[in-house]
């Protein structure tokens, strides 16, 4: 090739050719290198076929530039297909995050946008709160894992004012605190759109819960409820059971990993008597004790709506249980029982066996890491070969002996089964 050799460019080259190499490219090239490079490649990429039809837009660990997040959003002002953008992970700070929220006031078919870890801070959370308020298709905003603090969510909660489409907001493991929870709280007595609110793990202490409580007494819209991983007490949890006295709407509550312990689960439990919508409720490593089990074990007796409980890594050891399978055995709408790693032995899995015998509604019952040896698996093979009506998995901690027991005797009893009714087995599931 001689030095005067000219080397074809993408901007002269026949449309067919220009498709061709379009093939070979992903996406997301696509978007943030020939987009808006000139008035001909921006005509070309129109009517590209595979552009036409694209939805889902893919950009997570990109580390996007400046120049490349404003052709973003350039090319998201335009668009009319992308209906999910995934920006994970793309260092968007302040500016980058203007340059979205600019796109998205004008974008009306995105309806998906995950903005997890990035470094989005209070100016960033303005920028894109500005543009909720106008934007009239995103029904699932994720900031978690963020630098969004109180000031953030108090801009966000001024969109949520006015917004009327956002079904999900995921704020985890920010920085909103109690301050910012009682500005979300205030705003969603006024917003009836929002379905669900994650707030893991910002700080939010028992005044933050009783904003929520408060809020929960108005709201009639908000069906899941995330405080998770926050520094909730008994104090918390009596503002909240005073709420789900009242709201008809709840039917998640996440308060796992909180410093909830008998004494709260005894409100929560007060609440669950009277509440007829919660179907799940999480108290994952809290600080319960066998009293707390206590106080859920009569709450089972009259609610008729909980279908998953979890307790898990609390401490009811086997007066815990005994009082949960008194509970079990009346309840007749828990299908789900997590209570691993609770110091239960051989002693209760026998209550908890003869409950499993009389229950018609349980299918899993979750005992893994426990003290559960041979003598308990067997309590509650023996209720399987009793109950008639349920398929439950129910997973202990590992033994072999235990295992092997288990199967033998689940699979006798399904081969001497009527055929028209349902099987239960039992698995023995190890760490």
């Amino acid at each position: 090739m001689s030095s005067h050799s000219i080397i074809p460019s993408l901007l002269h080259l026949p449309v067919e050719l220009t498709y061709r190499i379009l093939d070979h490219l992903a996406p997301s090239d696509i978007l943030v290198s020939v987009r808006d490079v000139c008035s001909r490649l921006n005509a070309i990429t129109n009517i590209y076929p595979r552009f036409q039809t694209l939805t889902l837009l893919d950009l997570q660990c990109s580390n996007l530039s400046h120049d490349a997040a404003q052709r973003l959003s350039n090319a998201l002002k335009s668009n009319q297909t992308f209906t999910s953008l995934n920006l994970r992970f793309c260092s968007i700070d302040a500016l980058k995050s203007e340059y979205l929220g600019d796109s998205l006031k004008s974008n009306q078919t995105l309806t998906t946008l995950d903005l997890l870890s990035n470094g989005i801070d209070n100016e960033g959370a303005c920028c894109l709160a500005d543009a909720l308020k106008i934007n009239q298709a995103i029904t699932r905003l994720d900031l978690t894992r963020n630098n969004i603090g109180s000031q953030g969510a108090q801009y966000l909660a001024d969109a949520l004012r006015i917004n009327q489409t956002l079904k999900i907001l995921s704020l985890s493991d920010n920085t909103i605190g109690e301050e910012g929870a009682c500005y979300l709280s205030d705003a969603l007595k006024i917003n009836k759109t929002l379905l669900a609110l994650h707030l893991h793990g910002n700080g939010i202490n028992n005044r933050g819960a009783q904003c929520f409580a408060d809020m929960m007494m108005i709201n009639q819209g908000l069906i899941t409820l995330d405080l998770s991983s926050n520094v909730i007490g008994d104090e918390g949890a009596h503002y909240l059971s005073d709420s789900l006295k009242i709201n008809q709407a709840l039917t998640t509550l996440q308060c796992n990993s909180s410093s909830i312990s008998d004494a709260g689960v005894r409100y929560l439990a007060d609440g669950l008597r009277i509440n007829q919508t919660l179907t799940k409720l999480n108290l994952r490593s809290a600080c319960i004790g066998f009293e707390g089990a206590q106080f859920l074990g009569d709450a089972l007796l009259s609610n008729r709506t909980l279908t998953e409980l979890d307790i898990s890594f609390n401490r009811i050891g086997d007066d815990g249980a005994q009082y949960l399978s008194n509970g079990l055995k009346n309840n007749q709408s828990l299908r789900i029982l997590m209570i691993q790693m609770n110091n239960i032995g051989d002693k209760d899995a026998q209550y908890l066996g003869n409950a499993v015998k009389i229950n018609q509604t349980l299918i899993t019952l979750n005992l893994r890491n426990n003290g559960i040896g041979d003598e308990g698996a067997r309590h509650f093979a023996d209720g399987i070969k009793i109950n008639t009506t349920n398929v439950i998995t129910t997973k202990v901690s590992h033994s072999h002996q235990k295992l092997e027991r288990i199967n033998i005797i689940s699979s006798q009893y399904s081969r001497s089964h009527q055929v028209n009714k349902s099987p239960m087995k039992m698995e023995s599931i190890p760490l």
